[in-house]
């Protein structure tokens, strides 16, 4: 009955739209008719404590964005890696200079870690807690479903609420359900921010398949004052009858401006409150060296333990980003 209601409200903003730009004679042709096409490219080299090492092409990505008219715009997205694959496909409209509603396939908006893009990530990997516990990540889809979106921005309050298929990128709905997930940010200072985020729904690996829960909540902050920056999150999940949670607390400081910046994380993920002795944590040390905005250069120490303290592997990582 929710996810019904926020279609009907998302149709009439959408119907609307159309109303007041008939109303004034038709779409107006956007002005500024460009196209912008971006992209980058990694290359990384993994080298496990047993001697195991691999050079891989992580991310080869294209990302072309431009205005519709004025009002709407679009974005496409694809990862060539392997098989070519569709990540974003967002038609956006902006209602007003503070409502926007955006539909088709899109990140969740869940964590600031997984909003970020991967080519601005300050670690080579995202955090194990966003990786296992973000909606979209949990079900290896990077973050991303289709739906419609709907988003409210004030001067120091954000707000978004969508409904989703559940189902990740590329997939119809897989049962009856739709998924709901929203979050709200605050801006009380020009360097700090503080979020809260939630996501209900069921997930069936297969239509027809039984649906069941899929429950996340999670909190985050981030401090930026240059060369200084600290963020963290910590995420509650509800899979069936399973209960889940992990957080991560991060450091950065630039030690050439613009340059050299230095990384250090820490990343514990429980995936079964229920059960003793399953929680991982790990440690990460990382050095950023930029060339240009998106061109860098990142080498990250990776040491995983077990809740018992105990060391249980370790790895040096290294990724070229090639951007434009």
């Amino acid at each position: 009955m929710r996810e019904n209601t926020l279609f009907l409200i998302f149709s009439l903003l959408f119907l609307a739209r159309i109303s007041v730009s008939g109303e004034r004679g038709g779409f107006q042709q956007s002005q500024d008719n460009s196209l912008k096409l971006s992209g980058f490219t990694q290359v990384g080299y993994v080298l496990w404590e047993d001697g195991t090492s691999e050079f891989k092409i992580r991310r080869s990505r294209i990302n072309l964005k431009g205005d519709i008219f004025k009002g709407m715009n679009f974005k496409l997205q694809v990862d060539a890696v392997k098989n070519a694959i569709l990540l974003d496909a967002i038609v956006e409209f902006n209602l007003s200079s503070f409502l926007a509603m955006k539909i088709g396939q899109f990140k969740v908006p869940f964590s600031l870690e997984n909003l970020v893009s991967s080519s601005a990530l300050d670690t080579i990997n995202r955090s194990q807690t966003v990786e296992k516990l973000c909606p979209g990540r949990d079900i290896g889809s990077q973050g991303r479903d289709i739906g419609a979106l709907l988003n409210v921005k004030f001067s120091k309050i954000e707000c978004s609420l969508g409904v989703f298929n559940g189902s990740g990128i590329n997939r119809g709905d897989l049962n009856k359900q739709k998924d709901i997930g929203g979050r709200l940010v605050f801006h009380p200072l020009s360097f700090l921010q503080g979020a809260a985020a939630f996501y209900k729904g069921q997930y069936s690996l297969n239509l027809g398949g039984t649906p069941v829960r899929r429950d996340r909540a999670e909190i985050e902050i981030l401090f930026t004052q240059n060369p200084f920056s600290l963020k963290g999150e910590c995420i509650f999940a509800k899979d069936d009858q399973t209960s889940r949670n992990g957080w991560y607390v991060q450091a950065g400081y630039f030690l050439l401006s613009k340059k050299l910046q230095s990384i250090i994380k820490y990343d514990s993920y429980d995936k079964a409150r229920e059960v003793a002795g399953d929680r991982s944590d790990l440690i990460t040390f990382g050095l950023n060296f930029f060339f240009t905005e998106n061109t860098k250069l990142q080498v990250n120490y990776e040491l995983y333990r077990e809740e018992s303290g105990r060391r249980s592997n370790s790895a040096l990582l290294a990724q070229f980003q090639a951007g434009f």
